[in-house]
C-alpha cells in the first residue's frame, strides 16, 4: 500500500503541478488539500492560493466558498503584504457578496486603516471561521503591534489593550496578558500606566531640513536681495 504523502511531497506536488498544469481543473483537489495543509501547518503559500481562486474564476462550477473563505483569512494574515487585494481581484464581484466573504472584506478594511478597536467587535460576526484557522489573532496583532509602533512613541497600557483585544474583565489576566505581548516585542513598561515604545526611525521627530523651513516665495526673496 502507497503511504500517504508528506507535507514536503504535497508542497513539491503542488509546485510541480503550479508548473505544468496550472490552468488544468483537475488539479483542484491538490490545491484544495493544500489550502487545508497551510491551515493546519500555520504556513502561508500566496502564490498557489492565488492559482486555486484563478481556477475559480475560470469554472466556477467548481468555486468553494469554504477553501476561499480560508485562503482570505490566510492573505489578511499575511498582512501588509498585498496578499488580500491580490486575492479579492480574483473573486467575481456576485460571488464576493456572498458571505463570509463581505464580512472578511470589513475586517480587511479595518485593519488596513488603523481602526482596531471596532476590529475585535467586528469578528464575532465569523468568530467560529476564524477559530478554525490556528493563529489568526495573533498574526493580527503582530500587524497591529508594527502599526502602533510606527505611530506611537508612548502609549497607555488601557488603549494598548483595548487597541489589541486583550481587554477583559479580569484586570489581573489583561495586565499579564499585555505584559506578554510587549516583552515580545521589546516595549517596556513605563510609569503612569504608560508603554514606552522604544525609537524606530518611524516613531521619532524628524529634523526639518531647509527646504522645509523655508518656502519658495522666501526663497525667491532671498536670491532676489543677494543678486
Amino acid at each position: 500500500m502507497a503511504e500517504a504523502a508528506g507535507p514536503v511531497d504535497l508542497e513539491d506536488k503542488v509546485m510541480t503541478l503550479l508548473q505544468s498544469q496550472r490552468y488544468d481543473p483537475d488539479i483542484l483537489p491538490t490545491l484544495e488539500e493544500y489550502v487545508e495543509h497551510q491551515v493546519a501547518t500555520g504556513t502561508n503559500d500566496a502564490m498557489a492560493n492565488l492559482a486555486t481562486l484563478k481556477l475559480y474564476q475560470f469554472y466556477p462550477a467548481t468555486y468553494k466558498t469554504a477553501v476561499v473563505s480560508k485562503i482570505l483569512i490566510k492573505a489578511i494574515m499575511a498582512l501588509p503584504s498585498t496578499d488580500f487585494l491580490c486575492a479579492m481581484y480574483l473573486i467575481p464581484a456576485a460571488t464576493a457578496e456572498d458571505e463570509p466573504i463581505p464580512a472578511l472584506v470589513q475586517l480587511a478594511s479595518m485593519l488596513e486603516t488603523g481602526r482596531f478597536e471596532e476590529f475585535w467587535p467586528a469578528t464575532g460576526a465569523v468568530r467560529q471561521l476564524l477559530d478554525g484557522v490556528p493563529g489568526f489573532d495573533e498574526a493580527v496583532r503582530s500587524f497591529m503591534l508594527v502599526v502602533i509602533g510606527r505611530t506611537y512613541k508612548r502609549v497607555e497600557r488601557t488603549v494598548l489593550a483595548r487597541l489589541l483585544g486583550l481587554e477583559g474583565v479580569d484586570e489581573a489576566a489583561e495586565e499579564a496578558a499585555v505584559d506578554e505581548v510587549i516583552k515580545s516585542v521589546g516595549w517596556k513598561a513605563g510609569g503612569e500606566g504608560m508603554i514606552v515604545v522604544p525609537g524606530n526611525g518611524e516613531n521619532e521627530e524628524r529634523a526639518k531640513t531647509v527646504g522645509e523651513q523655508l518656502t519658495f516665495r522666501q526663497v525667491a526673496v532671498k536670491m532676489l536681495r543677494n543678486a
